[in-house]
């Protein structure tokens, strides 16, 4: 009998050992985890809902998670928006209303995503505060810029702070303290890098404070209200002229024709009159899809009648479009509108796009079912017939050994399927082999545009896009000989009437402007830093119910796809943690069964 019971308890044991491995090591991760402060602010500042208490966190934990841990799960409440996620709208019963919401701050500086998004570092000190939406009293903007004078980052409005948070707090939260190389030195931290572009001798990080170079550094600099914050990369061997120097080539340049002061270079001048022309040459007639997405990006007003428009095609088509193309321009121009793709009319033209023929118009269906689903971060289901994974696979699978892709699949590559493709593989260059296949096509694009075989704007356009998508310079050594760059040449073709020619001289039409249009507002994008023209965003929609069926991710390549955007982009692995404690209950409820049914053997034996 002893023996047997021996036998009994060591099962046991061996059981807890096996299923309680992985929690022992995260509780002790958070026994010797990292440490922080968080606040609750409600509607009277001065007797806060949870007064400042000292948090103990893992590596991995978000803003949300410690903000449970502190309060109580119970008492987070949240609401899930389409493509936002799960925001937080109620703490310690506390709710948002029309006129109020939960503001989420980090060391002084709002945060620029959501709580369930952002990663806790060690030291932080987070405040949860009840707003309303008011203008904030105190902000500040920024600014990055390299060491051409081009601006690689700016905020896209004034960023509320709270507190005396210093500067370098105010770029670490702004961009995500992964983009922002910090070094320990005898003067306190010296910043290394930003966006990986490395300060390294004779360059350093400039620090300036409205316009004049700061007498302090920014980890000791606390913001002031209106503070226009910028950091700029310079050489010791140049003379530092006082100031923020982003944007200081002439304004005097037509937009067309005529080179800039340095070959190669396409002022923001020059550029921002060429948006405004072509905007002017395009309001003038009834827009399109592709119309409507430049518009949308350059912050121009798109009429109600185009979405009247495209309702009533959906409408009369039933969501059923005999091209593939055409279900795809729509899902685009109807976000760019403001439209929910996944329910215009009653039709879901998202799931007709994962669901359709993509290759029944060969490349093109393909890729720009791949643009349209990356748009704004659809989720598809994995019963999907093209999830995002399949579709990657096909481009690449397409690629001819010169590095370019043709349209109809053949062995000879063309420029603007090319430039197409690379378009949709943007947001994926992060993996591997994604990324040596983009390198292959740049190269055999940079070969086209040397060699002049890229002879006309529709082509150049596409190939401007392409790059400004992969985040590549249109004006840099890969695109420019001697006398030209890609973007100089693009705009050689623009008309005095705003709109494009296809070859230097022609009259404008619109095929080649609609390309054109495009192409100089994606590059103003990537000056600005803000990713590919066709990221999109529908507005928030509250949802009573979700699509289960929806809410399974299809799986990316290798997992890499980026972000941008920021905002709840890419795909998510399995949570560990959460993992951990589904093992280790299932080991719990394994060891109770074992321990009943041992009991109820001795009481029979008795």
């Amino acid at each position: 009998m002893f023996g047997k019971r021996k036998n009994f308890w060591m099962a046991m044991l061996l059981v807890i050992a096996l299923f309680t491995a992985n929690f022992q090591t995260s509780v002790m991760a958070a026994a010797a985890g990292n440490q922080g402060t968080i606040t609750v602010i409600g509607k009277d500042e001065a007797n806060p809902l949870l007064a400042e208490k000292t948090v103990t966190y893992d590596e991995k934990e978000t803003a949300a998670q410690v903000l449970e841990k502190a309060v109580g799960e119970k008492n987070v409440e949240y609401t899930h928006y389409d493509n936002l996620g799960d925001m937080i709208t109620g703490i310690n019963g506390l709710k948002a209303d029309d006129n109020h919401y939960w503001a989420l701050y980090i060391n002084g500086i709002q945060a620029q995503v959501g709580a369930g998004s952002y990663t806790v570092q060690n030291g932080d000190n987070l405040s949860f505060k009840y707003s309303d939406f008011s203008p904030a009293s105190n902000t500040a903007t920024f600014k990055v810029v390299d060491d051409k004078k081009k601006t690689i980052k700016e905020s896209p409005f004034p960023i509320a702070f709270i507190g005396t948070p210093t500067a370098m707090q105010l770029l670490q939260v702004a961009l995500g303290p992964d983009k922002v190389g910090l070094k320990d030195t005898d003067w306190g931290k010296m910043i290394v890098s930003i966006y990986g572009l490395k300060a390294e001798d004779p360059y350093y990080w400039a620090f300036y404070v409205n316009g004049q170079m700061a007498s302090v550094g920014a980890e000791t600099y606390q913001l002031k209200a209106g503070d226009q914050i910028s950091f700029q990369l310079e050489s010791w061997e140049t003379q530092a002229d006082g100031g923020d120097q982003g944007d200081t080539t002439p304004t005097d340049k037509p937009a067309t024709g005529e080179k800039d002061p340095v070959v190669g270079t396409v002022s923001n001048a020059t550029i921002q009159k060429a948006v405004g022309s072509v905007s002017e040459y395009i309001q003038k007639h009834e827009i399109n899809e592709w119309e409507a997405i430049a518009l949308k990006q350059v912050g121009k007003t798109i009429p109600a009648t185009y979405l009247d428009k495209v309702k009533k095609a959906v409408k009369e088509e039933k969501g059923n479009f005999r091209r593939i193309t055409d279900t795809e321009r729509y899902v685009l121009g109807i976000l760019a509108a403001g439209g929910d793709p996944t329910n215009i009319e009653g039709y879901n033209l998202v799931q007709a796009v994962y669901n359709g023929n993509v290759t029944k118009q060969g490349l093109n269906g393909a890729a720009f079912a791949l643009l349209s689903l990356d748009s704004d971060q659809f989720k598809i289901p994995t019963s999907a017939k093209w999830t995002r994974e399949k579709l990657v696979n096909l481009l690449l699978e397409k690629q001819n050994k010169d590095g370019g892709w043709a349209w109809d699949e053949s062995p000879t590559s063309d420029v603007d399927s090319t430039g197409m493709v690379l378009s949709a593989l943007a947001p994926y260059k992060s993996d591997k082999n994604v990324k040596e296949k983009i390198n292959s096509a740049v190269n055999y694009l940079s070969k086209e545009f040397k060699d002049a075989k890229i002879d006309n704007s529709t082509s150049a356009s596409q190939v401007v896009i392409a790059l400004s998508s992969l985040g590549i310079d249109p004006t840099g050594s890969l695109f420019s000989t001697d006398q030209n760059s890609l973007m100089q040449y693009l705009l050689s073709f623009q008309n005095k009437d705003g709109g494009f020619g296809w070859k230097k001289g022609d009259a404008t039409d619109t095929y080649s402007t609609v390309q054109g249009f495009q192409a100089v507002v994606a590059y103003k994008l990537y000056t600005q830093g803000k990713g590919s023209i066709y990221h999109l965003e529908l507005m928030p929609q509250k949802t009573k119910t979700v699509n289960k069926e929806t809410e399974k991710a299809a799986p990316v390549v290798n997992q890499t796809k980026s972000a941008a955007n920021s905002n709840n982009q890419g795909h998510r692995l399995p949570d560990t943690a959460t993992n951990s404690v589904n093992i280790l209950v299932a080991g719990v409820l394994l060891i109770l069964i074992g321990i009943a049914l041992y009991m109820r053997k001795k009481k029979i034996n008795a």
